[in-house]
């Protein structure tokens, strides 16, 4: 990153090389409450985002981000969320772009953090590999939002619209968890007793060659039709749960393993629709199992996805979509079943006076559990939206939403979006 940084403060010392610079400001207000008693306070959250490109009339630019966060409810309803909660998630800064682009004719080489995604699905990330995600609150909102940058070497090469697209990973970074006692965090009292355990999860690994990532997409030219094939050799960003005992106190640690995962992806119109599937096939992926102790199991594990998208005009988007996890190897206590599907449709509706409505529902049908998300965006004015919404879970206790039931929420949240371009 501060080899970026000099590119960037030699490119702008030079003054034969004229550059516009595009900002914008992002704001974001909110406060909510659960839907399931105690009916208490469950965000009181304020965010800053910052997103600023510089373009040169040569080849190059560079993009730079940051959000910053302040969330107040977990210090003010104390009763609920406990001290990990309020001294990690209480207060967060997180680094967004920063890279420096050159691109030329068919070349482009994009190096620094970055978001690169693969994949067609809506809803949930299946495809899209590359980057880590916030799931602190579940991965729920918009996708772009919860990816976490990542420092990436990213080339592609459009040869008669035939894109070859090469990663290297320089250092990898892992999904950001829920810590103990919020909302979504792991149940870990179903294996061990309040008070007898304590849990760190990875967030990264060190800047060493061993620890690279690497991986590619080709992208053939077929007329009528977006098909990729891919392949990622990376640290698994979600973690398996491994604990110790020491001195009675049983060491939880979220490990996070090297696997490689092959896939392609398909976007096909057809008329008003559009076809999307997506099947990836994961080698030597781990799972956690229970026996007596939280270890894990290597298995294979194949993902497929097939969607379907009906568009009227720009105002009206309707879809359905059905996935599949089906793991090849199980053992005793796993914790995951070996097969587990999903059957996600979601709606957005742009009524009278830019109103827009948008519904989520994903259903599982392995356990009967459900999440609804609903949202209902009012514009203020041409830079300030208001949103009321709601995200609620069904299901069984032990279910792969109703396990969240409690977590229900509503909450109201108001929305800025600021931006000029200016010529240096």
């Amino acid at each position: 990153m501060i080899k970026v940084l000099k590119v960037f403060l030699i490119l702008l010392s030079c003054p034969s090389l004229a550059a516009i610079l595009e900002s914008q400001i992002n704001t974001q207000s909110r406060i909510g409450y659960h839907l399931v008693a105690p009916t208490d306070l469950s965000s009181h959250r304020h965010e800053l985002e910052l997103n600023t490109t510089v373009r040169f009339r040569n080849p190059w630019s560079l993009g730079a981000g940051f959000r910053a966060l302040v969330e107040g409810a977990y210090a003010s309803n104390s009763s609920r969320y406990l001290e990990p909660v309020r001294s990690r998630d209480t207060q967060d800064f997180i680094l967004r772009d920063l890279y420096l682009q050159y691109k030329s004719g068919p070349f482009t080489l994009k190096m620094g953090n970055q978001q690169v995604v693969w994949g067609e699905a809506f809803g949930f990330y299946f495809a899209d590999l590359i980057n880590p995600k916030d799931f602190r609150d579940f991965g729920i909102g918009p996708l772009e939002r919860n990816r976490l940058h990542t420092p990436i070497i990213n080339f592609k090469w459009n040869i008669d619209d035939t894109v070859l697209q090469g990663l290297y990973v320089v250092k990898p970074y892992f999904n950001k968890t829920p810590n103990i006692g919020s909302d979504f965090s792991f149940p870990f009292n179903k294996f061990f007793a309040p008070n007898t355990f304590t849990f760190n999860d990875e967030r990264t690994l060190t800047l060493a060659s061993k620890n690279a990532e690497f991986g590619g997409r080709l992208s053939p030219n077929i007329p009528g039709a977006d098909l990729s094939f891919l392949y990622f050799n990376y640290f698994d960003r979600a973690p398996v749960y491994v604990s110790n005992q020491n001195n009675g106190l049983n060491e939880i640690t979220g490990k996070h393993y090297r696997i490689e995962t092959l896939g392609t992806t398909l976007s096909l119109p057809v008329s008003t629709c559009v076809l999307r599937s997506e099947l990836l096939y994961h080698l030597g992926k781990q799972f956690t199992f229970f026996d007596g102790a939280l270890n894990s199991f290597k298995s294979n594990q194949f993902v497929g996805v097939l969607g379907l998208d009906y568009i009227v005009g720009d105002r009206w988007r309707v879809g359905i979509q059905v996935s599949e996890n089906y793991r090849t190897r199980t053992v005793p206590g796993a914790l995951e079943l070996s097969s587990t599907q999903l059957i996600t449709s979601h709606g957005s509706f742009t009524l009278t006076q830019d109103h827009i409505f948008d519904l989520l529902i994903a259903y599982a049908p392995h356990d009967g559990s459900s999440l609804t998300e609903i949202s209902y965006t009012i514009p203020l004015s041409k830079r300030v939206d208001l949103l009321f919404a709601a995200d609620l879970f069904n299901g069984g206790n032990s279910s792969q939403f109703g396990l969240f039931h409690p977590a229900s929420r509503g909450y109201i949240q108001i929305k800025t979006f600021l931006g000029n371009e200016a010529k240096l």
